[in-house]
Parts: C-alpha cells; sequence; structure tokens
C-alpha cells in the first residue's frame, strides 16, 4: 500500500504530464566531441550546453533522462556534473537516471542511496534478472519512480528477451507481468523500445496501468505514433517518449537550444494528436 501522504510516482507523472500537456522525455547523454561551437570539448563546456539546454527546454519536457554512463565516463568531473544538472532541473522536470542497476541486495541498498539520495534522482531505471530481492531496495520508496528494463531497443534482444522454450510467453512478457505483480506501491513503470509497437501493445495488456518509458524514437528508428497508439493505457498508464540524439544534438549554431526545443515541441504535438485521434500511424 501506499505510504500516508506520499504521492505516488505514477500518479505523479500522470499529473505533471497531464499538465504540461507533454509526455516527452529529453535524454542529456552527453558526448564532448558532439558539442556545438563555440563550446571547448571539455567538461566545463559540457556543463554550459547542458544548462542552457535544461533552461530553454524546462517547459516543453516533462522528463529529463540522463544516463549514468555518460557521466561516470568523464571521471570525477562528470560525477560533479551530474550533480550540477541535477541542482539546475530543480523542480521544472522529473529527474529520471537511467542506470539499469541490479544486483544483490546489500548492493542494491547502495545503489538506492546513490542514485536516490546522493543524485536525488526522482526515478531510476533498473535490471530485474536477480528476482525481487536484488532490486527491492530500488522499489520501496513510492514517491520515487523505478522503471524496469523489459523490452529493450538494440537489434539483438531477442537472444534472451525473447526466448520462448515452453511454447507460451516470450521472457520480456513474463518479464513485464512479473513487475507488474511487483507494483504494489503504485510507483514502477516499464522500460519498451520504440522500435518494437507491436511488442508495446502486448506489455500494455499485462500492465495496463503503468506507466512505460519507450526509448528508441530517432536515430533507433522507432515509430513515434505507433508508439503512442500502442502504448497509452488508463491513467496512470501514460507513454513517456525519450528523444535522445536526434533531438540533443540538433542544433550547431549559436541557436542550438532553440532547435532542440523545436524538435521536442514538434514531437510533444504528435502524442497529443495521436491522443485525441487527430493523426493515425497509418497516415488516416
Amino acid at each position: 500500500m501506499q505510504s500516508e501522504g506520499l504521492e505516488a510516482f505514477a500518479e505523479r507523472l500522470w499529473r505533471e504530464a497531464e499538465a504540461k500537456a507533454s509526455w516527452v522525455c529529453l535524454g542529456l547523454d552527453v558526448d564532448l566531441e558532439r558539442l556545438p561551437d563555440p563550446f571547448p570539448r571539455s567538461v566545463s563546456g559540457a556543463r554550459r550546453f547542458l544548462l542552457e539546454i535544461v533552461d530553454a527546454c524546462a517547459d516543453t519536457v516533462v522528463a529529463f533522462k540522463p544516463n549514468l554512463a555518460f557521466y561516470f565516463a568523464l571521471g570525477v568531473d562528470g560525477i560533479q556534473l551530474l550533480r550540477d544538472l541535477r541542482d539546475a532541473v530543480g523542480h521544472r522536470a522529473i529527474f529520471i537516471l537511467d542506470a539499469k542497476v541490479g544486483d544483490v541486495s546489500d548492493t542494491s541498498k547502495r545503489y538506492a542511496t546513490t542514485l536516490f539520495d546522493v543524485f536525488d534522482a526522482d526515478a531510476v531505471t533498473f535490471n530485474a534478472w536477480g528476482g525481487h530481492d536484488s532490486i527491492s531496495p530500488l522499489i520501496d520508496r513510492p514517491e520515487r519512480g523505478a522503471f524496469a528494463w523489459v523490452r529493450s531497443s538494440n537489434p539483438d534482444a531477442d537472444d534472451i528477451q525473447g526466448l520462448n522454450d515452453d511454447g507460451m510467453d516470450p521472457v520480456y512478457l513474463k518479464m513485464a507481468s512479473i513487475v507488474s505483480n511487483w507494483n504494489t506501491l503504485s510507483n514502477l513503470g516499464i522500460v519498451v523500445g520504440a522500435t518494437r509497437p507491436t511488442d508495446m501493445v502486448r506489455v500494455r495488456q499485462r500492465a495496463p496501468a503503468m506507466p512505460i518509458l519507450a526509448p528508441g524514437v530517432g536515430a533507433q528508428g522507432g515509430m513515434l505514433e505507433a508508439t503512442v497508439e500502442a502504448g497509452f493505457g488508463s491513467a496512470p498508464g501514460g507513454v513517456l517518449v525519450n528523444a535522445g540524439r536526434t533531438a540533443l544534438w540538433s542544433g550547431r549554431g549559436p541557436g542550438f537550444a532553440r532547435e532542440t526545443c523545436s524538435v521536442l515541441e514538434e514531437m510533444r504535438v504528435v502524442i497529443e494528436a495521436v491522443r485525441s485521434g487527430a493523426v493515425r500511424s497509418d497516415g488516416r
């Protein structure tokens, strides 16, 4: 049951997304080599770039999602950059740390402390392969979200996720059902790649009122309209569509932040149009 006085994360996500009329999430996977001119290819240049992006786009997106690996790869300065980025986002948008963590319980407790207390993430992604006890520290705070990595967007996902030895459900669908059963605090969600809208339909059937985080739109070829049509369920079961490299690095000149926001706004408008029935993925 939900702890008294705390708004469950899924309810908060639905409320804030509907208030902004935006189910767009911007991935903030920093790459020093892709920083636009005149930023130096350094952590200080990345800080200036990211803070301008956040300031320009905070009203357009409902969430920002930095991937932990891109910041850890920059060493101690990258860790401080992530902390600075979190401070910059503040309460203007939901802050999701994409870490895909999961380990034995004692280790997961440290992950929970790091992600929720040190970096103050509103939500994280996790890998449920170790079972419930391996991730319980990550999912036992109702006000903090946790998205299970269930159906990924990479081409070789079927090596494991698609296995179907018993002739019934593939592994990813079994995982979706298990995670849905764990959702006793209404704070869990499921990651399903936007490259797999048919699979998203099947996951949504297993988890009718859980939020879905959908990466893979843009550079990975995910289909925005089909993802929205397949994924939206009853409240609070929305689809948080992640805009990644195509959006973040869309601008090269002085107006780079405006160009990124323009891409995000186009996505926002399409999502709302599909939800209202004004646009269909078949073009009708």
